[in-house]
């Protein structure tokens, strides 16, 4: 069956919006997350989206950053707990959690918050450098502090941290030796 003309595509979902990159001398939107009592901002255009956290699906023999596995849309995203990626102690999933969508096919992950809060604008050109007492790991991930104290997330340095790809060993069963 051929389409009349014009031909029309219907806009994809609002959680699938591919983000875009974050200039240094512009200001930006940014998205503030809460974590473990902590306050984060991201971006709020790295963002694809924001959603509960419901039906999360646990994986045996996964590290302790990976929370599971959501299917949204017809995906199934990997999700892992952002406390545990930036050192903080990993507690119980709070009850009125949320994910949020990053990263685009292949790539798509949802990250386990305990909050998501409008921020409001950020400059770029002002962020401070992180305080000394953060661990190297941590800080690798954080573009700098603001005004208000908040760090700032880099999210192309998240998407490519290493804790956030996870291979995970499947036990093999072993086949029974026939008897001689």
């Amino acid at each position: 069956m051929t389409c009349p003309a014009p031909c029309s595509t219907p806009a994809p979902a609002p959680w699938l919006r591919a983000p875009t990159p974050l200039g240094r001398s512009a200001r930006h939107d940014a998205l503030g997350l809460r974590i473990a009592g902590e306050r984060y901002a991201i971006a709020a255009h790295a963002i694809r989206g924001v959603a509960a956290l419901k039906r999360l699906t646990a994986l045996p023999h996964g590290p302790p950053e990976l929370a599971g596995l959501i299917a949204l849309g017809g995906e199934i995203i990997p999700a892992f707990h952002l406390r545990v990626v930036l050192g903080l102690p990993l507690g119980a999933l709070p009850e009125y959690g949320r994910i949020v969508l990053m990263g685009d096919g292949a790539e798509a992950l949802a990250l386990v918050v305990d909050a998501v809060e409008n921020l409001g604008a950020i400059e770029p050109d002002e962020l401070r450098e992180a305080p000394e007492g953060v661990a190297a790991s941590v800080r690798a991930l954080i573009l700098g502090v603001d005004r208000r104290g908040i760090p700032l997330l880099d999210h192309e340095a998240l998407l490519a941290s290493p804790r956030l790809y996870v291979e995970i060993p499947v036990p093999r069963e072993v086949a029974p030796t026939p008897p001689p």
